[in-house]
């Protein structure tokens, strides 16, 4: 293996270097001064790369695994903390990264740790800790480079945790044994949740979707007062219609429900929890239809219209932009948080300022400033319906800063949301098509394992015939 330069270097070298650049700006101060012709030398071998040391420089760091190495008085206490030691060339071998190493290499000789940039962050400190070396030692631009680095590849892996959990990857537990479902529940739950990867799968998740769809439709149909059932009137065909949706979503919900590894977690969703709740006005109409509809019942049929908006968030469960959407809306709630502060606070500064300028005018709109929230609220969304105008010069000033303010503090979060949303949405879609392609394999290996089997036991079966 060919050796670069800097790792052949004598004794001489490394008193040069260490004279040149110092020990400024190290947790451990710099030992006694010491010719480097009088230095006894420490041969190292780091993953295939020889690097020369002198002891007395190894030594300004007694706390490091070199400086413990160099106070060794012989090879088999080094041994301890080596993992070999060649005797005819007196020669200690660390199975570590050279590259890492140089960095410390170059710390006993200048003072100073140079972080590299090419490792993974956390390799990298894991080799430092290895050493014994602390990155205090490099100095304060490195130091942010490197903190920075380590933030990102952080929120990277948080992100791709957080994407998976998303797509329900991480639900793909064995369940605990015991259970009279324990043989097929994985197979279930894997085809329900389970990106699309087989006929069934795919079929199953178009019969889920189409029966959300079919259920708003009729919902929406049901507002519709020529299709309202009169007093005393049966069943009409839009409750058939949600009969049967409604039980096509429960049967759903229970099968997700006995298969999934944790129920307790499953049910705490807030997309199945929002499942649940469009599911109750069904039932409670169903009750009330049997029962006469009780008083109990009376105020949970008024909003049951309500309740049932909630299943249009099932659809998120099949599309990969909603859920890329509530997503993206999840991580950026503190920029969205400020967006609604900045709003709250135009409305109130300008519909104040536009009540001072109306006042005085008789039958004015403006008379106060609650009553002034609603044209300040429509001025800022840039909508301006203008059922309110003001009439004064000065309320026309107030209310061109207050759509010019609107205008600004709309277009600020766009650029941000828009560039998130196509990113996750891109890394969602990666993560399907990852899944999808990694289940086909599994399948098509199966498929494959079971024909050889069938021409295995169709090949020897002749021969057992033939010997017996």
């Amino acid at each position: 293996m060919g050796e670069p330069d800097w790792s052949s270097s004598s004794g001489t070298e490394c008193g040069s270097s260490s004279d040149e650049e110092g020990g400024a700006g190290v947790d451990c101060g710099p030992g006694p001064a010491c010719p480097a012709t009088e230095q006894p030398l420490l041969r190292l071998n780091v993953g295939g790369t020889r690097f020369v040391l002198g002891r007395q420089l190894a030594a300004r760091y007694p706390a490091s695994r070199i400086g413990k190495l160099a106070a060794c008085r012989g090879p088999a206490q080094g041994l301890r903390l080596c993992d070999d030691y060649s005797a005819e060339e007196d020669e200690f071998f660390f199975d570590r990264d050279p590259s890492v190493f140089q960095a410390v290499w170059q710390l006993y000789r200048s003072g100073r740790l140079w972080p590299n940039q090419g490792p993974c962050p956390r390799r990298y400190c894991s080799e430092l800790r290895y050493w014994g070396v602390r990155l205090g030692a490099a100095p304060r631009c490195c130091r942010l480079l490197f903190h920075e680095r380590q933030q990102e590849l952080s929120e990277q892996l948080r992100l791709s945790r957080q994407l998976t959990a998303v797509l329900g990857l991480r639900e793909r537990g064995t369940p605990a044994p015991g259970n009279w479902l324990c043989r097929y529940r994985s197979r279930l739950w894997h085809l329900l949740e389970a990106p699309p990867a087989s006929a069934g799968a795919r079929l199953l998740r178009v019969s889920g979707c189409l029966a959300v769809l079919l259920s708003m439709a009729g919902l929406i149909l049901g507002t519709v007062p020529e299709l309202r059932p009169g007093p005393g009137a049966g069943p009409s065909a839009l409750w058939g219609l949600e009969t049967g949706c409604s039980s096509a979503l429960t049967a759903q919900l229970l099968l997700r429900l006995l298969s999934a590894p944790r129920p307790r977690r499953f049910l705490l969703s807030p997309l199945n929890l929002a499942e649940l709740l469009a599911l109750l006005p069904f039932y409670t109409e169903l009750v009330a239809r049997r029962c006469g509809e009780p008083r109990c019942l009376g105020l949970l049929l008024r909003v049951a219209p309500l309740l049932q908006v909630l299943r249009v968030l099932s659809l998120a469960r099949y599309s990969t932009g909603l859920r890329a959407f509530g997503f993206t809306l999840r991580l950026c709630s503190q920029q969205v948080c400020c967006l609604l502060l900045f709003i709250a606070l135009g409305i109130f500064t300008f519909s104040a300022l536009l009540h001072q300028a109306e006042q005085h005018i008789p039958g004015t709109n403006f008379s106060s400033i609650p009553e002034s929230w609603w044209w300040a609220a429509v001025s800022i969304s840039t909508v301006g319906y203008g059922d309110t105008i003001p009439e004064t010069l000065l309320g026309r000033v107030f209310a061109f800063g207050c759509i010019s303010f609107g205008i600004i503090l709309n277009g600020m979060p766009i650029t941000m949301l828009f560039n998130k949303f196509s990113d996750h949405y891109a890394k969602l879609r990666a993560l399907e098509r990852t899944s999808m392609v990694k289940e086909r394999g599994d399948m098509a290996l199966k498929e494959r394992l079971l024909r050889k089997l069938a021409q295995y036991s169709e090949n020897q079966g002749p021969r057992e015939n033939w010997s017996t």
